[in-house]
């Protein structure tokens, strides 16, 4: 009699696991199709790409967008599934038979874990796989882009300060009329060049965006300098980007290089403030007080400073690439139970009751979790909050349940 019941459990499990699947990528393929759709609008009208920069983006940006689509979508399968067999009283069948509902839940909390270490991958493959795919199109399309901005608008700004104003577009569509150029300096104000005429020609293996100039004016700081005939400069792509493309953000880093930054970035502390001790001493020794508070001094405690932000940032972003991978057997935690508590066929009905404490409790939590971790103010695992709160909620959910 056992074993006839552990088999006719093992089919309805397989049936649940089934019907859930089967849901699952049903919504997923719908989910992610807009998810892929709103950010090559996103990443077509910030960077003004043509339409084949932006059919290359999709291999992309799909990563990005599964790891944002993946969570909300199993919490969508797992609620209709669960709602619409509690609404047929097959959850209440099962348990008549003397099996616990936690028999069933079971078998979809290990995939919902499983599924959970694939998003933890996705997440990191966004960022390592995909972000710099969506800057090498953007970098590919920086001449086709310049053009593009100037023939409509007479005037294109890039993201380190860089900007062109042009009184108008030859007729062969790439000679520059009276261009008058911005580029940024290190130290000082930013140089103006003025020209009767220039062109854009792009090198991709060296990235950077040569313009050449003809009959040009260089000013800066009160001087002009006259240039006759051709002259080119040359801009870094990053800084031609409409936006920052250069994937310099602690976010933007593959987890497999965050303790290597973790290491050079202690390195570079622990170099200011052995630079800033010495200084001191010296200072303090030969009576140059001066040295206490110069400039060199005020370089080492800003590297400090931002280095000490950054390596907390370090510390922090594999802590949130897990702790938000992991929200989707949090989330199933969470939604089985009430999905059976609510016993509603409708699978909307159900998603939606299911995912409105979700939105309540998960992502506020999460969001201060962050921001505290971020800021130094609470350890690392605090970005974990979010998820916490939705277990112990699951498991309230689970003991209702449970005890019927």
């Amino acid at each position: 009699m056992a074993n006839a019941t552990l088999r006719r459990m093992g089919r309805f499990n397989r049936y649940v696991i089934w019907e859930i699947v089967k849901l699952f990528g049903v919504a997923l393929f719908a989910f992610t199709t807009v998810m892929v759709l709103f950010l090559l609008a996103k990443v077509g009208i910030t960077q003004s790409l043509g339409p084949m920069a932006i059919l290359e983006l999709i291999p992309f940006v799909l990563p990005q967008s599964l790891q944002y689509s993946i969570p909300p979508t199993v919490l969508f399968a797992v609620c209709s599934v669960f709602g619409r067999i509690s609404a047929d009283n097959e959850i209440l069948a099962v348990t008549s038979a003397g099996v616990p509902p936690m028999t069933v839940i079971k078998p979809v909390l290990i995939c919902a874990l499983l599924l959970s270490v694939c998003s933890v991958w996705m997440n990191d493959l966004a960022v390592s796989w995909g972000t710099p795919g969506i800057n090498r199109v953007i970098m590919r399309s920086i001449e086709q882009i310049v053009y593009g901005v100037l023939r409509s608008e007479r005037s294109y700004t890039g993201s380190g300060g860089f900007v062109i104003h042009v009184q108008g577009i030859g007729d062969d569509g790439r000679e520059l009329l009276l261009p008058m150029i911005t580029l940024p300096q290190a130290s000082g104000p930013p140089l103006e060049i003025h020209a009767r005429s220039a062109r854009i020609v792009m090198k991709p293996e060296e990235e950077v965006l040569a313009i050449e100039l003809r009959d040009s004016d260089f000013r800066a700081n009160g001087v002009v300098a006259r240039r006759n005939g051709p002259t080119s400069i040359e801009i870094q792509l990053a800084e031609a980007a409409r936006k920052g493309t250069a994937g310099g953000s602690v976010a933007d880093y593959a987890m497999r290089r965050i303790n290597r930054e973790v290491n050079l970035q202690e390195q570079n502390i622990t170099r200011a403030e052995e630079e800033l001790a010495a200084r001191t001493a010296m200072g303090l020794s030969a009576g140059r007080f001066a040295w206490l508070d110069d400039h060199k001094s005020d370089a080492s405690i800003d590297t400090i400073r931002v280095g000490s932000h950054r390596l907390i940032r370090l510390h922090v972003e594999p802590w949130r690439r897990w702790a938000f991978g992991f929200s989707c057997f949090c989330f199933v935690w969470l939604g089985v139970p009430m999905a059976i508590w609510m016993r509603s066929a409708d699978h909307w009905t159900s998603f939606a009751v299911c995912f409105l404490p979700i939105l309540l409790l998960f992502f506020p939590v999460f969001a201060v979790g962050l921001n505290l971790a971020k800021s130094g103010a609470s350890p690392p695992i605090s970005v974990w909050g979010g998820n916490v709160v939705l277990l112990l909620s699951g498991a309230w959910w689970l003991r209702k349940i449970s005890r019927g």
